[in-house]
């Protein structure tokens, strides 16, 4: 049967349908929608080229190909109309147009944060996918009659804001996509309709092929399983992913440092694959330990912390910066002279401490945010960078902070929100902790010390399954009482709010090491250098004091340098927690460790250093699983092999000869394609005289049989050859048969030394053959598949 133009058409609608409301789930991996309108037209003229063609009767190749020729023409016309032949017709111009494109949108890629920016490169990128897809999903569904599978196409298509939206792909985007699906299997032509010359129609069917035949459900439920367990094992073995196999915002970490598609999820996965290479360096004057910020997150909608994208308030240049800080309740200023030097390290974001004043030396345009101060410009610009950066920052003391009671003003409202749904456990700990404070300052200090009496992880969180910063994963840290600085931070930020407390997370570097050499800055002179690495990537949190403006705290054990007014009177100034090591805070008074009160309601975990790193108990589980999986395998073949002997020895003389022919292959002598009962039997008589040299002997022979090996061999042809051939209303021995079978395989087992005993009875070939069965069906299959398409080749080059 040939299928109608009318439903043809209204396949191509409703897969144009899935499509570009499959898109939709895209908003917040580009901002904004004006990236929807390209998307939806370009769409929309590949899908229509491969329709008309369609109804034209084409050949499917020619189809496909118009389909191409819309997409081309439609994605020239929209983004290198300039640059191309007639505006639609690509050219050489055009080319360089489209790579210089690809190049952008690689670079926005790999280093933009999410919501990235929906530039040239961005959107061309993602609107020629998008439509290549639903081409891919055109030529599956109408042309191989294949409707079903077409949806794989869409699911690729949602796959990628799964990966890199905190909140997923949103229930919009999912049921456009699968409104779509639905009516594409309801309009599609169904499978097989194809076009039957009229003497053919009404003949016989053909038999069915073995690809079909070997469809079977039990087989379908098998393929079923294991596409499921190796999924389960292919999640636990991939590199980089820390929930599951596509775990939301999760990627391998081999891009290098940086802060792109969210910085918090990325910092984890920076963290554990650091590798202590050096990543930047810089020298400075500053007589306190130095943080170096990238970007700053303020942002919690209850599922992930993410920065507000203010790029179009953005300020140049940059010799010029304004603070804006709050110094009314500070007894000062403290300046610092710092020169960075990136190297490697690839960021949209210039990494610089707080609060800059001027920069000066860099290469590019980098424009300064006024809400958080941060340095931004161009995706991949921070790399191979040099400048100096001056900064000033208020003289925080204990005092300053105490006076600082007064309800703050004229800051945004994002960094005082408190999302719905924050656990009981968040906010009853919150308020048991701070129950004795009686200021915000005495409150934030109640919470940084509750949490530096937890245990520092990189590696508990994921493998636990709690890594992030959503509501859920907070109550599960505070249960586990173990996590990294992402934690930590987020933990005090989402604590401090509940309390009324202000708060966001910077995202950076920790001080990092003095490498014992100094750099010559213009206007400072000699100053000391120090280096960071991977394993100093880091977030802490920000509180907001009206009068003083955010103070940085560090509520993170053995990461970072406690600030002097977050110590505790005894614990003295300047403490340096970082990575446990003697001499990293960078003032020379705190060259010997002091140690840092961090009084807490309960004994921490571990032996109650800071740093202590319990084991977690998901180890010993895996290793236990790990081993009976091993111990499955190895005794797998054997147990089938049990099992099927008890079956076939309960099924009658044909299961009976079964037998026999499985202990031959097991002993090799396996039966023959052109081997009779009586020629095989004769093969197996060379055990004859081997009967008793294993264990005690079996039940007696059968009536008139001699106990030998040939007189069981005549036994078991005798009742077999009957069973199958003889008269009709013959009762077979089959007692007779079993002992027949049970000497025969005692002197199969005779006729192998020990070893290839052992050997055969841990891994007999029958049951190894049985069980690769299923595998060795799918050669014919797949060469088949393979005669055909060279057909399908072959035919439609003929006809071209």
């Amino acid at each position: 049967m040939t299928a109608s133009p009318w439903r043809l058409a209204a396949a191509e609608l409703a897969l144009a349908l899935a499509v570009i409301g499959g898109s939709v789930s895209f908003a917040g991996v580009l901002r904004g929608y004006g990236w929807l309108y390209p998307v939806a037209m370009v769409t929309c003229a590949t899908l229509a080229a491969a329709g008309v063609a369609r109804a034209l009767r084409w050949h499917p190749v020619p189809v496909a190909l118009a389909g191409l020729a819309g997409w081309t023409a439609s994605m020239c016309f929209l983004f290198f109309r300039d640059q191309s032949i007639a505006g639609f017709v690509p050219g050489p111009p055009a080319l360089v147009a489209a790579r210089e494109a690809a190049v952008q949108a690689w670079d926005t890629v790999l280093y933009e944060t999410v919501p990235a920016s929906p530039n040239v490169g961005t959107v061309a990128l993602l609107t020629g996918a998008i439509a290549l897809l639903a081409l891919v999903a055109e030529t599956i569904a109408l042309s191989c009659r294949l409707p079903a599978l077409s949806g794989i196409a869409l699911l690729a298509l949602l796959t990628v804001p799964a990966m890199l939206k905190p909140e997923s792909i949103g229930a919009a985007g999912f049921a456009a996509a699968a409104g779509g699906y639905l009516c594409l299997l309801a309009a599609a032509p169904p499978e097989g309709a194809v076009r039957v010359p009229e003497r053919h129609r009404d003949g016989p069917r053909a038999a069915p092929t073995r690809l079909a035949a070997a469809a079977s459900p039990a087989r379908i439920a098998a393929l079923a399983a294991g596409i499921v367990a190796a999924a389960l094992v292919l999640a636990q073995a991939v590199p980089g992913f820390d929930r599951g196999l596509f775990p939301e915002g999760s990627r391998l970490g081999a891009l290098g440092q940086n802060v792109g598609l969210n910085p918090l999820i990325s910092l984890g996965s920076d963290l554990r694959s650091a590798t202590g290479v050096s990543v930047l360096r810089y020298a400075t004057d500053s007589d306190r330990p130095l943080y170096l910020r990238t970007v700053t997150v303020d942002r919690f909608d209850g599922g992930t912390w993410a920065p507000t994208n203010r790029d179009g308030q953005r300020q140049y240049p940059l010799d010029g910066i304004s603070p804006r800080l709050s110094l009314a309740a500070a007894p000062g200023t403290r300046a610092a002279t710092t020169a960075v030097t990136t190297g490697g390290f690839t960021s949209p974001y210039l990494p610089a401490p707080y609060a800059p004043v001027s920069v000066t030396g860099e290469r590019g345009r980098f424009g300064w945010d006024p809400a958080d101060l941060s340095i931004k410009g161009e995706p991949a610009a921070s790399r191979d960078q040099s400048y100096v950066v001056r900064s000033v920052m208020p003289v925080i003391t204990r005092r300053s902070l105490a006076a600082a009671q007064d309800a703050p003003r004229g800051i945004s409202s994002a960094v005082q929100e408190v999302p719905r749904g924050v656990p009981d456990l968040v906010r009853d700990t919150a308020a048991t902790v701070t129950q004795d404070a009686e200021t915000p300052y005495a409150r934030a200090l109640a919470l940084q010390s509750y949490l530096r009496g937890f245990a520092y992880s990189e590696e508990t969180p994921a493998e636990d399954g709690y890594d992030g910063t959503g509501m859920d994963v907070l109550e599960t840290f505070l249960e586990k009482r173990t996590g990294y600085c992402i934690h930590f931070s987020a933990a005090m930020a989402v604590m401090s709010r509940t309390l009324g407390i202000p708060s966001r997370i910077a995202v950076g570097f920790a001080p990092g090491t003095a490498t014992g050499r100094t750099v010559a800055v213009p206007g400072a002179g000699e100053l000391p250098e120090f280096a960071v690495d991977g394993g100093d990537a880091h977030a802490w949190p920000e509180l907001y004091f009206e009068g003083l403006g955010w103070v940085p705290f560090e509520p993170t054990p053995s990461r970072g340098v406690v600030p002097d007014y977050a110590t505790s009177e005894d614990a003295g100034a300047g403490a340096s927690t970082n990575r446990d090591v003697p001499g990293d805070a960078l003032s020379p008074e705190s060259a010997a460790p002091v140690p840092t009160a961090t009084p807490t309601p309960t004994p921490p975990a571990g032996d109650g250093t800071p740093d202590a790193r319990p084991t977690s108990g998901a180890s010993p589980v895996l290793a236990v699983l790990a081993a009976l999986a091993i111990l499955l395998a190895v005794a797998l073949p054997a147990t089938v092999r049990a099992v099927q002997r008890r079956r076939r020895l309960a099924r009658g003389l044909g299961g009976i000869w079964e037998e026999l022919e499985a202990i031959g292959t097991d002993h090799g002598l396996a039966p023959r394609p052109s081997d009779t009962p009586r020629t095989y039997t004769a093969r197996l008589a060379v055990w004859d005289g081997r009967d008793g040299a294993d264990g005690p002997d079996p039940p007696g022979p059968a009536p008139g049989d001699d106990g030998s090996v040939r007189a069981a061999l005549a036994t078991l042809t005798r009742e077999y050859e009957r069973h199958g051939f003889g008269r009709p209303g013959y009762t077979a021995d089959e007692d007779a048969a079993r002992r027949a079978v049970e000497l025969i395989h005692r002197a199969g087992k005779a006729s192998q030394a020990p070893l290839s005993r052992a050997r055969i009875a841990a891994v007999p070939p029958s049951s190894v053959a049985w069980l690769a069965r299923p595998f060795t069906r799918l050669a014919p299959a797949a060469a088949a598949a393979g005669t055909r398409a060279r057909a399908l080749w072959a035919r439609v080059t003929r006809r071209g």
